[in-house]
């Protein structure tokens, strides 16, 4: 009896350690294939990075092509800025008062020194990302904007109050 006895305790010992062995390696098993290489870490890195670099590059190509297209519009606006101005000097050319000649004169320099300015701003402007394009598009349809304004009314009177 004592012999089945220790063939029976020798089996549950065996089962036993065999359970143990076989949680074990499915513990094992799960932690290895839940974790990736350190090859395929960098594989993954690689691959985001070239992801990232071509989405930045369709951005900036796409900045370009809005700078492209604006800088035709406002080259447009700009030479008929240079009509208006040529107009305004004709006609103060024709101004038969001496000072509002003077004053139509120096208020037109600043009209032209505004208009070279922009001119400028746009020549030098490069392309540097969606914000910066943002800012720059928005100062600029501002100041044209303005100087479209000063043109209109150039020969208004500014009125007095009372």
């Amino acid at each position: 009896m004592r012999n089945i006895n220790n063939i029976n305790n020798t089996e549950i010992t065996m089962k036993h350690s065999i359970g143990i062995l076989t949680t074990l390696t499915l513990i094992a098993a799960l932690v290895v294939s839940g974790c990736d290489s350190p090859s395929k870490k960098m594989e993954n890195a690689k691959v985001e990075t070239i992801e990232a670099n071509r989405d930045l590059e369709i951005a900036k190509s796409e900045v370009e092509a809005e700078f492209r297209i604006f800088k035709t519009e406002n080259s447009t606006r700009i030479n008929e800025y240079n009509r208006t101005m040529s107009d305004i000097k004709q006609k103060i050319q024709n101004e038969t008062n001496r000072e509002r000649r003077v004053v139509l004169e120096t208020k037109l320099t600043q009209h032209e020194t505004t208009h070279r300015e922009l001119q400028r701003e746009m020549d030098n402007y490069r392309v540097s990302g969606r914000e910066n394009w943002d800012d720059f598009k928005l100062s600029f349809n501002e100041k044209m904007d303005d100087l479209d304004d000063s043109l209109d009314n150039f020969f208004s009177t500014p009125r007095t109050s009372n």
